[in-house]
């Protein structure tokens, strides 16, 4: 039984949508632009570019790719436009975050100080360097060296939307591997001063 049509079976249609690309600069691209949004591994990406094809979403022709090798280049077709149209026209599915770094500090009660020291500021160091991708491709398109020009204005978007997520994420976790450095255990009993202060800056901040 084929599995269903999923978002990267989209997210591929998308970027055929801008122009064609062998089946290698497809994942190289997810891989490299979306990864912060849709995460999927290399395999994954090659069954959904031949699920394309099986569609009637895209066209996949070899071309040459030095002595007696081939490469196969995709290309959207009318029906895989609008498809891509159809998608476009739902609501979108639900936001899901995957870390495992929360989970750590979920259950650190389990562990030691040190190991959430290091689990918090591993984060940090991983969303910086989120960070520092969106302003080095937003660099290249301030002076003028940017992929795609004519599609900055959804780039930027995306770009500041994860670049605010990520410099908070290293901005919280920091400063939350600051004050786990001073803990003499990671266990704590019911709701302590600085726990109810956490828990009332998040209520008076996005209470409703």
């Amino acid at each position: 039984m084929s599995r269903p049509v999923n978002a990267m079976t989209y997210a591929l249609l998308g970027l055929l949508s801008v122009r064609s690309w062998t089946g290698y600069e497809l994942t190289q691209q997810v891989q490299h632009s979306l990864s912060h949004v849709w995460p999927a591994s290399a395999a994954n990406l090659y069954r959904e570019q031949q699920r394309l094809v099986r569609l009637g979403w895209a066209d996949v022709t070899a071309e040459p790719a030095g002595p007696q090798r081939t490469r196969n280049r995709y290309t959207i077709t009318a029906d895989g436009r609008a498809a891509l149209r159809a998608w476009l026209d739902q609501p979108p599915g639900a936001t899901n975050l995957e870390s495992e770094a929360l989970l750590r500090v979920w259950f650190a009660d389990a562990g030691t100080p040190e190991q959430l020291t290091r689990t918090l500021r591993t984060a940090a160091d991983e969303a910086r360097a989120a960070v520092d991708r969106v302003v080095e491709v937003f660099a290249h398109y301030l002076d003028d060296t940017g992929a795609f020009p004519e599609r900055a204005h959804l780039n930027a978007m995306v770009g500041e939307l994860l670049a605010d997520l990520f410099g908070l994420l290293d901005e919280r976790c920091t400063a939350l591997a600051a004050e786990v450095e001073d803990w003499k255990s990671t266990t704590r009993i019911g709701v302590d001063d600085a726990t109810r202060a956490r828990m009332e800056r998040v209520v008076r901040t996005y209470g409703r």
